[in-house]
């Protein structure tokens, strides 16, 4: 039987497939199905900085500022810790709870006031902390430069915060791909989570309304994670974690060999449950043994590009 241990933010991982944040990682039930599936780790389903400030904006707007001095300071803060307090509870609970790795993560798109927490998910002995952070490049004002800035910043200050890894979900809408990839190396990132899939926007055209578009992953949506991961894993220290459209073992297995550390899933958990993760490391341990290879790293990255290699993949 092959060993299909990995590292991933130099932590050790069981398996190479990871629970990515979702509704299936919210609670203390659905990690520990995680767990029982055979997941490396778990990514703790994401607090997300928007709901947290609007969520707080609205407790502020029912209080008159000038009659309640004394208390809008306190409250402000207080409907915040609500929320962050109620994540961390769930966070302390899974780490207890739990053999594997639990990867805490904040879905962000500024460098805001939310970045004074995240200490706190260390205090309650997160493993890591991804942040999944995606700014759309829909301002005609803001350049690739300032947009690019916006992920440094936050990369920057939350690492002075936290001593536990950290890794970045990013997008695909970087004009310099690994250029971007290389500075966030420099910046302290000890992974990068190749890609984030957000909100898609589709439409009705018998109402003629938007309305939202395919939720779930589709397998050849891997091809452009799988490309990139090839591309850049040899040029970085950091580590390449793939996301998106994996849905078998086989694709998880593609993945390694171009140099990901380890694959997240979500869409194939959603569609065929947790036990899609067994699957996944039955059909990589076949292959290893087919292939002659007792562990992963004999094989991992053996189809990633040479840095020095200009040639496209």
């Amino acid at each position: 039987m092959a060993d299909v241990t990995t590292t991933y933010l130099g932590l050790t991982l069981r398996s190479p497939v990871i629970a990515a944040s979702s509704r299936l990682t919210q609670n203390l039930d659905g990690v520990r199905t995680c767990e029982d599936a055979g997941a490396g780790a778990v990514v703790m389903k994401s607090l997300f900085e928007e709901q947290i400030d609007s969520d707080s904006r609205h407790m502020m707007q029912q209080m008159d500022v000038f009659s309640h001095t004394d208390a809008y300071d306190f409250i402000s803060h207080s409907s915040k810790d609500y929320y962050i307090d109620a994540y961390l509870e769930s966070l302390e609970k899974a780490k207890d709870a739990l053999d594997i790795p639990v990867i805490a993560s904040v879905n962000c798109r500024n460098d805001g006031s939310w970045i004074e927490y995240a200490s706190r998910f260390e205090s309650v002995g997160a493993d890591a902390l991804e942040l999944n952070v995606f700014v759309i490049p829909s301002d005609p004002k803001r350049t690739s430069e300032d947009i690019e800035q916006v992920y440094l910043d936050i990369l920057t200050k939350v690492r002075k915060e936290v001593t536990i890894p950290i890794a970045l979900k990013i997008g695909f809408h970087f004009s310099g791909m690994a250029n971007f990839f290389q500075r966030l190396d420099k910046h302290g990132a000890d992974g990068l989570v190749l890609f984030n899939r957000f909100y898609k926007s589709d439409i009705d055209i018998n109402r003629m309304v938007l309305k939202a578009g395919g939720l779930i992953s589709v397998p050849e949506e891997t091809a452009l994670t799988l490309q990139w991961a090839a591309l850049t894993s040899k040029m970085l220290s950091c580590d390449i974690c793939a996301n998106t459209g994996i849905h078998d073992g086989d694709t998880v297995i593609k993945h390694l060999l171009a140099g990901a550390k380890s694959v997240q899933i979500c869409s194939a958990m959603m569609k065929e449950g947790p036990e899609v993760i067994g699957a996944m490391n039955k059909r990589v341990d076949q292959w290893m043994n087919d292939k002659g290879f007792d562990r992963i790293d004999g094989f991992r990255g053996i189809l990633s590009r040479d840095p020095e290699d200009n040639a496209h993949i």
